[in-house]
């Protein structure tokens, strides 16, 4: 698995070492600390996946904002992709929960100023240990860290700047111990 970016290689060897319940192929949430990699923070994006049309962003890091031109959280992250591509975008992410798996992934971000920004992102699936108020099923949670590939100069930047479209460049399904499922974009 070739992983371009430094901060998601050590996003990746820190998912790795999270503990698991017993029989269980993924971390559990609790045992997801962020403090834990504080260096790490402004580049987290947390989702809830709470149905086939609603994925939520729970959490998305300050770098994040700062790159999309607004904070995320509570959106549907789903509003975000083409609208041809959101049933794919949607079953990626419930591969992940499901299978389990996790997914590295090449993206063009679109900026409503014009400007495109390549970003690698890795991600993967935490097994939502943490009851709920009514005593139903967890949601299942997937947690990425999203890093732009390329330094960009500053003064490209726009103060206007806002996330118009996600596109995914390449993808790969990382193996956690099922295999590695086929998906195809």
């Amino acid at each position: 698995m070739k992983i371009r970016n430094a901060r998601n290689r050590q996003f990746y060897d820190y998912w790795q070492g999270l503990e698991r319940a017993e029989g269980f192929d993924m971390p559990n949430r609790s045992s997801f600390r962020p403090e834990d990699i504080p260096s790490l923070l402004p580049n987290i994006i947390i989702y809830e996946l709470i149905s086939r049309d609603n994925i939520k962003i729970r959490l998305q890091g300050t770098a994040i904002n700062e790159r999309f031109g607004h904070d995320m959280t509570g959106a549907n992250y789903l509003d975000y992709v083409a609208d041809d591509r959101r049933q794919v975008a949607s079953d990626a992410f419930w591969l992940m929960a499901q299978h389990p798996c996790g997914i590295c992934a090449v993206l063009e971000h679109a900026l409503s100023s014009g400007r495109n920004v390549s970003v690698e992102s890795i991600g993967f699936p935490l097994r939502n240990d943490i009851p709920t108020l009514d005593g139903s099923e967890p949601n299942p949670i997937i947690v990425y860290q999203s890093n732009e590939i390329e330094d960009l100069k500053p003064f490209e930047f726009k103060s206007n700047e806002r996330l118009e479209l996600i596109l995914v460049v390449d993808r790969q399904m990382i193996d956690l111990g099922k295999g590695a499922p086929t998906f195809i974009d």
